[in-house]
C-alpha cells in the first residue's frame, strides 16, 4: 500500500487499489479493519473451531483461561467474574468445570475463608498455547496467500502498530 495525497481535501476510497484514502473517516477505516477481521475470521480459523470443538469449553471458558494467565497473581473469584461478565454463581460454575478438568485450581483464601482464589494450571495452560497455535496457524496460511506487495504493505503497516506496548506484547510466543 502507498499512501498519497495529490489533491487537497477527501480523496475517494480506492479499495483494491494500492492507493490509500489518507483522510479516511474513523468509520470507514474501521469498516475496513472490520472486513479484514470478518475475512479472516470466516477464513482462517478452522484449526481453531476444530481445537475448541475437542476441548468442549465454552468461549467463556477460554477467555477465562486467558486471563487467569494473563495474571501474575491468583485471582478472587469475584475477581475473575468481573474479567469474563457473569455472576459470582456463572463464575463458580466456570471455575468448577476447569478445576474438574484440570485447567485450574482454586483454594480458600488464608485470611479470608469466604473468599476463594483462583489460577490456571500447567494443562490450562497448555490448552491456551494450543488455541493459540491454531489462531496462527490460520494467519499463516492467510499470510502465504498474499502477493509480495501485499506482505510489504502489511508488514509496513503492523510494524507501525507493533510500536505501541499493549499490541507488542500480543505478540505469540516463539
Amino acid at each position: 500500500m502507498q499512501a498519497t495525497d495529490t489533491q487537497p481535501g477527501p480523496t475517494a476510497p480506492q479499495h483494491g487499489s494500492a492507493v490509500v484514502d489518507t483522510d479516511q473517516t474513523n468509520d470507514d477505516l474501521a469498516g475496513d479493519l472490520y472486513a479484514l477481521v470478518v475475512f479472516l475470521h470466516k477464513n482462517c480459523n478452522s484449526d481453531l473451531f476444530e481445537a475448541i470443538g475437542a476441548l468442549e469449553l465454552t468461549l467463556t471458558q477460554i477467555k477465562l483461561l486467558h486471563h487467569l494467565e494473563d495474571q501474575p497473581r491468583e485471582l478472587t473469584l469475584k475477581e475473575a467474574a468481573e474479567l469474563v461478565h457473569v455472576s459470582l454463581p456463572a463464575a463458580s460454575r466456570l471455575v468448577d468445570d476447569l478445576v474438574r478438568r484440570g485447567f485450574a485450581q482454586r483454594r480458600e483464601d488464608e485470611e479470608d475463608r469466604r473468599m476463594k482464589r483462583v489460577w490456571t494450571t500447567d494443562a490450562g495452560r497448555t490448552v491456551i498455547r494450543r488455541l493459540n497455535a491454531a489462531r496462527l496457524s490460520g494467519l499463516s496460511q492467510f499470510t502465504q496467500s498474499l502477493s509480495a506487495d501485499e506482505r510489504v504493505a502489511l508488514a509496513q503497516a503492523l510494524n507501525q502498530l507493533l510500536r505501541r506496548d499493549e499490541v507488542a506484547s500480543c505478540r505469540p510466543e516463539p
